[in-house]
C-alpha cells in the first residue's frame, strides 16, 4: 500500500509539473535529479515515468535518459483542428435543448471562476476551468463517445491553451468573454451563432500558437 501510495504521488506530481510548465520541452530527466526533488526512491519515480511515457508526455532514449516531449507544429494543428469540428458541432446541437436550471447556475458558476481569474491574471486556474467549461458542454450534449475522447486529450488541451494565454496576455479577457457568447447564444438557441463562437474561439487559439 506504501509503495502504491509513493508511485500515485509521483505521478500525480511530476503531471503537475509537465502541465505548468515546470519541466521545459525537450528538457531531458534523470532520475537521480528527480528522486532529490521529490524526495522519494527510484522504484516509485521509475513507475511514475513509465505511466507518463504511456501517456506520450515523456519519451526514454536509450543512453540518454528520458526527455519531455514537444508538441509538434502538426500535432497542434490536429489538435485544434479536431476541437474546432467537434465543438462547434456540440455548441451548435446545444442550443436546440432546453437547459434545466441546475444546468445553468453550473454554467453561471464557471463563467464567474473564470472572471475572478481574469481579473486577477490567475493563468494557470484559468486554464483549468477553461478546460471544465468546454469538458461541461460535452458532457452536457451527452454523446459518451466525445466526453470520452476529451478527457483522453484534457492533459494536452490544458498544455495548448496554457501556452495560448502566456503568448497572449490579451486572451484571458477575450476567451472569457468567448465563452460569455458561447453560452448566451446556447441558451437563446442561436445554433448558428454558438457555433461560430466556438469555431472562432479556436480558431483565434490556434493562430496565436502557429504565428
Amino acid at each position: 500500500m506504501q509503495e502504491a501510495t509513493l508511485k500515485e504521488k509521483a505521478y500525480v506530481k511530476l503531471r503537475e509539473w509537465l502541465m505548468n510548465g515546470h519541466f521545459t520541452p525537450g528538457e531531458f530527466l534523470t532520475e537521480r535529479n528527480l528522486v532529490e526533488k521529490l524526495e522519494m526512491s527510484r522504484t516509485p519515480i521509475r513507475a511514475a515515468l513509465e505511466r507518463l511515457e504511456a501517456e506520450g508526455h515523456v519519451s526514454y532514449t536509450p543512453n540518454k535518459g528520458i526527455f519531455v516531449k514537444e508538441l509538434s507544429i502538426d500535432k497542434v494543428i490536429h489538435f485544434y483542428d479536431f476541437r474546432i469540428a467537434i465543438e462547434s458541432f456540440v455548441a451548435k446541437k446545444l442550443a436546440g435543448l432546453s437547459l434545466s436550471s441546475e444546468q445553468i447556475a453550473w454554467f453561471e458558476d464557471n463563467l464567474s471562476r473564470q472572471k475572478s481569474c481574469v481579473d486577477n491574471r490567475d493563468y494557470a486556474l484559468f486554464t483549468t476551468i477553461d478546460s471544465e467549461f468546454h469538458l461541461g458542454l460535452a458532457n452536457l450534449y451527452g454523446n459518451l463517445e466525445i466526453v470520452q475522447t476529451m478527457e483522453r486529450l484534457q492533459d494536452r488541451l490544458y498544455q495548448i491553451a496554457l501556452k495560448v494565454l502566456q503568448k497572449d496576455i490579451t486572451r484571458i479577457q477575450i476567451s472569457y468573454e468567448n465563452h460569455l457568447n458561447i453560452f448566451k447564444f446556447i441558451t437563446n438557441g442561436d445554433a448558428d451563432g454558438a457555433s461560430t463562437e466556438m469555431t472562432q474561439h479556436l480558431e483565434y487559439g490556434k493562430r496565436i500558437l502557429l504565428f
